[in-house]
């Protein structure tokens, strides 16, 4: 039987297959590799539960853009790992980060019960809206049904003010990265017009924003659109670089199909 080493070896000669392929783009890339994540995350935890076993529930999350799905080819992986007080868990975290650590990933990572992942919730913006999008990866799925209920019950407490945080967050954000649509070098994640805002969106209604029917179509397609130039540019330049470099550009608009990049820009 192969050994826990081998085993993700095994998995991250898989992985730079896919990033090599070019029949896979945006979205599509995105659900792929965020796919294949979740199967070797899942032998890691099993292993790790194998090594140390923890007298509790435990779960495994994915939150963030992980939790989404979309993970581009040098995304952090944002895991959360969940227990209701089980005994030996920071040795069960230390052998399940380990590995994806000596795989040369970049880890998110946080170990918390239910109370002290919703205590933080509670008055921290980014926990808040990262724990919006969780999704179960291995374990005890009612502790992951525990944390997304109370996501969405924070996320809606009328004596909250999220939205005028977030909005406040947005305009921040903005200023100093500059807009996407006009930056000769444009930043495609936080940039104003960019994915970040996109996000923002996504979150505002889960908060109770309508958006109109033709709205949402233009939207995935924007969406899709950033995407699918973030996944190509950390492509080329094969590491998590979302600045859209003027040297970049041609490779990024040969990976994607454009016909140069004055047309990749526009």
């Amino acid at each position: 039987m192969l050994g826990l080493r081998e085993r993700h070896l095994i998995v991250n000669f898989d992985r730079a297959a896919l990033l090599s392929r070019t029949d896979l783009q945006g979205l599509e890339f995105c659900h792929a590799l965020a796919a294949q994540t979740d199967s070797w995350i899942q032998e890691l935890f099993d292993a790790a539960l194998a090594k140390v076993p923890v007298n509790g529930r435990v779960a495994l999350l994915a939150v963030g853009g992980y939790g989404r799905g979309e993970l581009a080819p040098f995304s952090d992986l944002d895991l959360l790992l969940v227990h209701d007080g089980a005994r030996a868990i920071e040795d069960f975290a230390s052998n399940l980060w380990y590995p994806i650590w000596d795989a040369g990933l970049k880890l998110g990572h946080s170990v918390r019960t239910v109370a002290e992942t919703m205590k933080l919730a509670n008055d921290d913006l980014d926990t808040a809206t990262g724990i919006l999008t969780v999704r179960f990866l291995a374990g005890e799925k009612s502790l992951a049904d525990e944390v997304a209920k109370g996501a969405s019950t924070n996320w809606l407490n009328p004596k909250k003010s999220w939205l005028r945080q977030l909005h406040a967050r947005v305009l921040e954000r903005q200023q100093k990265a500059g807009e996407v649509a006009f930056l000769l070098e444009p930043e495609l994640k936080e940039g104003m017009g960019g994915l970040r805002d996109i996000h923002a969106i996504g979150w505002a209604l889960s908060a109770g924003l309508v958006l109109s029917a033709e709205d949402t179509i233009s939207l995935a397609r924007h969406n899709e659109t950033l995407t699918r130039a973030r996944v190509a540019l950390h492509q080329v330049t094969n590491r998590a670089s979302d600045v859209l470099r003027l040297e970049d550009q041609d490779a990024v608009a040969t990976r994607i199909g454009s016909h140069d990049a004055d047309a990749l820009m526009a």
